[in-house]
């Protein structure tokens, strides 16, 4: 190995190392739904019903800062399950505001309503999250249509508590809705390459959806080295 090789070797470690310093910094903490089970954790639904896109609290009463990611579900049995529309790291004994999506359009967001962490949610949900734009307002109206329509698998029924709350919030007519949802169908289709028939098993289908500064690191390398 030559001098030039071992020097651009040592120039992408350092480079790295420094990335996964700023990232941990930014975004570090333990994940949400490893320390919910000790109860100094609490996420509360923010928004009313209709709202795009809704908001929780989480409150950190720990000791150590938490990270909440894009894709990471929240349930309940009464209110309209969640996911997390974006990162935000929470610091100890403080609280932060944290967008996110509807999941379930078929039941509505209730204010005030406590949220059990899980999991993470479906990777064409999460690739349309991360396609989002939160600052703009009809870039989140379309992906809010977007994930419902992946999780009825092409069969949202405009008629139905979210859809029905947020129609109301936005005063919107029911004709431009249905056209708006009609538009948010085709997106998905075209932006996941399936047609009307497979709209049903987009769920199942594991996606690109991108990788980690250590996996396009150690790709680097593997490049610059000729591997």
């Amino acid at each position: 190995m030559n001098i030039r090789v071992i020097g651009v070797v040592v120039i992408i470690v350092l480079f790295a190392l420094t990335s996964g310093y700023i990232s941990y910094s930014m975004y570090g903490g333990t994940g949400l739904k490893d320390v919910y089970s000790n109860k100094n954790i609490q996420v509360i639904q923010k928004t009313n019903a209709g709202s795009v896109p809704h908001e929780v609290t989480v409150k950190n009463n720990g000791n150590d800062a938490i990270t909440v990611k894009k894709g990471e579900t929240l349930a309940s049995s009464i209110s309209s399950n969640m996911v997390f529309a974006e990162d935000k790291s929470i610091g100890p004994k403080t609280e932060g505001t944290v967008k996110v999506f509807s999941l379930e359009p078929s039941k509505r967001a209730i204010a005030g309503t406590k949220l059990l962490p899980v999991n993470t949610t479906y990777d064409a949900v999460t690739q349309v999250i991360k396609s989002t734009d939160l600052s703009n307002s009809d870039s989140t109206y379309n992906a809010q249509l977007q994930i419902w329509e992946i999780m009825t698998g092409g069969n949202l029924n405009p008629y139905s508590g979210e859809p029905v709350a947020l129609v109301k919030n936005k005063n919107l007519k029911w004709s431009q809705f249905r056209q708006d949802i009609s538009k948010a169908k085709s997106d998905v289709m075209s932006k996941f390459n399936v047609n009307e028939n497979e709209l049903g098993s987009l769920k199942d289908k594991k996606l690109n959806i991108g990788q980690s500064w250590i996996d396009n690191t150690i790709n680097y390398i593997k490049s610059s080295l000729g591997i």
